[in-house]
């Protein structure tokens, strides 16, 4: 079994006592369903409408399959795929048979997966054939020569490659009985997931997802979402990263179908609300930005939606006030880090200031700290950088105890994670995030914080997406760079831009003193923006200029 490297027994056995964790697994939650929701639509993507009663079918035999190909209790399998149906299917049964499940987005390419496939001793990478441009397929199939523990590679999808193995017909294969998942099954205190966090330099670490860790993640979004039965979640985050991990622990509560799109593209996603009248909606601020900014959107009949669940990066109050209004729906912050694990989010009943200024409360049973550069609490109302700690945490970074020591500053309760966000707590608890550390601009000592300038230039009506980067300088230190997308190529100049913003009233001092105006601003897994990208190419363009 793969046992967390920073929890205790004792903390174990006190988030058991005190009912934030129970015993309950994902895979019990999924195959109760199937027994109460039988036929019912669980999971629908661009390919398939699955039942519960299908889902626990096809995990089932997976599982089985799985220990039948010789997988071992706790060793590794890679899960390299979109946003879709198989996605689930693989993460239960792989909870099913003990074998522990290594996510990451699809966006990371040979060098990348070559490192994991080695470093983790990966018996077996489930891919797609090809997907968005890149051949999976075929880079690995290159690589598994020099991989001698990688045994399998499974292929997902109605038509597979030859010398792979199909996830859908090992979906439908009977096994031949020899093997007892039930007898490998991970509980509550063991790591099911590892994953890969979207780190933006070097390669990135795997940190550990204890089942009731994520189970209680999901729970805490259940009761923040208030959802029923009745309720559809539309889940355009990939289900195994940020917010659109809990979706598949929160769903299963009440048996709530659950629709995936695999490409993000706005106005796709408008044509998904109005066919399948979803009532939730989880999404990432750049992706809300998009959608509402969607030339086509008041053709299409968004009505259904009754919350949007905003996570991976920080949502602003100009922002989330436009959603509401174009969206007619209350906007929702989640916040957490991939690293630590699920720490705050606002809630359906909240005030709507809690909602737009704030990322909410602490989930049930975590605890919350702002602490200054030398580690000291600040008192309420201060800014500092986030810590915290609890029952919705991750369990550190596996098989890495010095990273995992690193970022914790200790193992088992003591420990605290430094998110590196900067924020404040209010006296009602809830926490107000007011940047990055790394990505605050300090201009001749002030201190400038891009996600307010976004929000500001996000309200320009020409302006469809913006993101503001630190720009160097040999007197200030640093100065601050627009980037910004306009509607259908619109022209915007600086003192267009400088004049908008300084009508909105801010400090001279924030005023972006560079304007780059692009076709597209890069997201990173098509969830965030890469911002690591434009302080690349606004360094290039300083060298060729001179100025640095």
């Amino acid at each position: 079994m793969a046992k967390p490297t920073r929890y205790t027994e004792d903390m174990i056995d006190e988030y058991l006592a005190k009912g934030f964790w129970t015993q309950e697994t994902t895979a019990d939650l999924w195959d109760a369903c199937a027994k109460s929701f039988g036929d019912d639509e669980a999971l629908v993507d661009s390919r398939k409408r699955l039942s519960w009663k299908q889902i626990k079918q096809r995990s089932d035999k997976l599982a089985m399959n799985l220990l039948d190909l010789g997988f071992q209790a706790g060793e590794p399998i890679f899960l390299l795929v979109p946003n879709c149906v198989e996605s689930y299917i693989v993460r239960i049964a792989c909870e099913k048979a003990g074998i522990l499940c290594l996510t990451a987005l699809a966006s990371i390419r040979e060098r990348e997966i070559q490192h994991i496939l080695r470093h983790y001793g990966v018996k077996g990478i489930v891919v797609q054939p090809e997907f968005r441009g890149f051949e999976y397929y075929q880079s690995i199939s290159k690589m598994m020569p020099g991989l001698p523990k990688l045994d399998y590679l499974f292929c997902i999808g109605d038509d597979v490659p030859p010398n792979s193995i199909s996830i859908e017909e090992m979906c439908h294969k009977p096994a031949d009985g020899s093997h007892k998942p039930e007898e490998t099954r991970f509980t509550v205190g063991d790591v099911a997931i590892i994953a890969l966090t979207s780190g933006t330099t070097g390669m990135p670490k795997v940190a550990e997802h204890p089942v009731g860790a994520r189970i209680a993640l999901g729970e805490s979004y259940h009761r923040k979402l208030d959802l029923k039965k009745e309720d559809i979640i539309f889940n355009a985050i990939n289900a195994v990263a940020g917010l659109g991990a809990p979706v598949c622990y929160s769903n299963v509560r009440e048996g709530a179908k659950t629709v995936t799109m695999e490409i993000w593209n706005a106005k796709k996603a408008l044509e998904i609300i109005e066919k399948e009248r979803p009532t939730i909606f989880v999404t990432t601020p750049a992706q809300m930005t998009m959608l509402i900014k969607e030339s086509d959107f008041d053709d299409y009949d968004t009505s259904s939606l009754r919350a949007v669940y905003c996570g991976t990066s920080p949502l602003s109050y100009e922002m989330a006030i436009a959603g509401e209004e174009k969206l007619n729906a209350p906007i929702l912050n989640a916040y957490g880090s991939f690293d630590g694990g699920g720490i705050s989010g606002t809630a359906v009943d909240d005030s709507i200031e809690t909602r737009l200024f704030s990322a909410g409360k602490p989930h049930r049973g975590n605890e919350v700290r702002i602490v200054d550069g030398n580690g000291n609490q600040v008192a309420t109302g201060e800014e500092g950088e986030i810590t915290f700690r609890g029952p919705c945490s991750c369990s550190g970074y596996y098989k890495d105890m010095e990273k995992t020591v690193e970022k914790w500053g200790t193992l088992g309760m003591d420990g605290w994670f430094h998110t590196g966000d900067l924020g404040k707590l209010d006296e009602e608890n809830n926490i107000t995030l007011t940047g990055r550390k790394k990505e605050v601009i300090i201009r001749g000592g002030h201190n400038i914080y891009p996600q307010e300038i976004e929000g500001l230039l996000f309200m320009h009506p020409r302006v469809k997406h913006a993101a503001v980067v630190a720009m160097p300088d040999p007197i200030m230190g640093e100065k601050a760079c627009a980037f910004v997308v306009t509607n259908d190529g619109e022209p915007f100049t600086f003192n267009e831009m400088k004049a908008f913003l300084l009508e909105k009233q801010i400090a001279k001092y924030k005023l972006p003193e560079r304007l780059e105006v692009r076709a597209s601003i890069p997201l990173r897994d098509e969830q965030k923006v890469a911002k690591s990208l434009l302080v690349e190419e606004l360094e290039r363009m300083l060298k060729r200029e001179g100025a640095i």
